[in-house]
């Protein structure tokens, strides 16, 4: 049967945002700037935006608006981090934990390089795992996820981030972070300092909007730690594009300047958290969840099997064997809370979870 309830998209609840966006495009006005040819970076006023919300939301020190440059989301951005560290000969391999965001591991393949899984505890990547497979594999580069792990929720505890950081700067380690996800523990005290922060000259961070007003504004942003990884970045869009459009980053980027983005950002958080709280309830205290997280993890012995129960009930969720290794077998479901907008639905899926196991 077709199904009738979508856990398996991670998206953030988007009423609210199409609302306010409805609002924000019939009061807008062009100027001819706008229909000009963009800077290939990305406007100077929307990189200054996007880096204050950065320090202000995502846990960084300080960001130069000059480091960063603008993307089709966070998606594209982890594209240009990967492929300007394959053109410069660094990236054959690149290690990911044990599970790890699918769409990194398609980028990966895509480009021709190979994933190396590192092991993962109960806090993430384990260090000592690290530096035995980047001695094995003379691998270069490690693809991480600080914040709110997709699938598993887990965040990096500060002193895990800091060993880590110690393994990259000891074996002179490329790290592409991901960080999609931090503005969910913004004002939580669960907030800590990214890899950019703690190794700025040995981190290419990927970031965006797609997980708090919706993937299909597609704003997103690279960070670079040095000139010429950034020209490495921006001649390839220049050459391809011209420049990428700029009207909706600077919505977004005014939205970040005038409290609207913060506002959302806070009754996102409230809702996921209320969100979390029905899906234990409903699927079983063994349900992995992480504060207002977009998504939670549900471990399992034979998760494909058990992915394919719930799709005869009408339930989507995620393709387990996605996340790890394909010669490995999948060992959890992540189930996305946002995707049903009405939580009535969203329970009605959840009951039928609870009901398969």
């Amino acid at each position: 049967m077709h199904p009738s309830y979508d856990l398996a998209v991670n998206y953030p609840l988007r009423t609210p945002v199409a609302a306010r966006l409805a609002e924000a495009l019939a009061h807008a006005t062009l100027d001819l700037d706008t229909l000009a040819y963009p800077d290939p970076q990305g406007s100077a006023p929307t990189r200054q935006a996007i880096a204050q919300w950065m320090t202000r939301i995502g846990g960084h020190a300080t960001v130069d608006p000059g480091h960063l440059v603008l993307t089709l989301g966070a998606r594209h951005a982890l594209w240009l981090a990967l492929a300007c560290l394959v053109a410069e000969g660094e990236a054959s391999t690149v290690m990911v934990d044990t599970l790890t965001y699918h769409g990194f591991r398609d980028l990966a393949s895509g480009m021709g390089t190979r994933c190396v899984d590192v092991a993962m505890d109960e806090h993430g990547m384990l260090p000592d795992s690290l530096d035995a497979v980047a001695a094995r594999s003379h691998s270069r580069v490690v693809y991480v996820q600080p914040t709110l792990h997709n699938p598993t929720t887990l965040t990096l505890p500060l002193q895990r981030r800091l060993d880590l950081a110690a393994v990259v700067e000891r074996r002179g380690l490329w790290i592409v972070e991901g960080d999609v996800y931090s503005h969910l523990v913004h004002d939580t005290g669960e907030a800590l300092p990214p890899f950019a922060t703690l190794l700025p000259q040995r981190t290419l961070h990927a970031g965006g909007v797609g997980k708090l007003l919706g993937p299909g504004l597609r704003v997103g942003w690279l960070r670079l730690p040095n000139p010429a990884l950034l020209a490495a970045c921006v001649e390839p869009l220049r050459r391809a594009t011209d420049g990428l459009p700029g009207w909706l980053p600077a919505v977004v980027a005014g939205w970040m300047r005038d409290g609207t983005a913060l506002a959302l950002n806070q009754a996102l958080q409230s809702a996921m958290r209320e969100r979390a709280a029905l899906a234990r309830q409903v699927v079983g205290p063994d349900l992995v969840t992480s504060g207002a997280s977009l998504h939670a993890w549900l471990p399992c012995a034979d998760a494909e099997a058990f992915s394919e129960r719930l799709l005869a009930r009408g339930v989507r969720v995620g393709n387990p064997a996605g996340y790890g290794d394909p010669s490995t077998r999948a060992t959890g479901v992540r189930m996305c809370l946002g995707a049903e907008e009405d939580i009535g639905r969203l329970e009605v899926a959840l009951g039928i979870v609870g009901g398969c196991r």
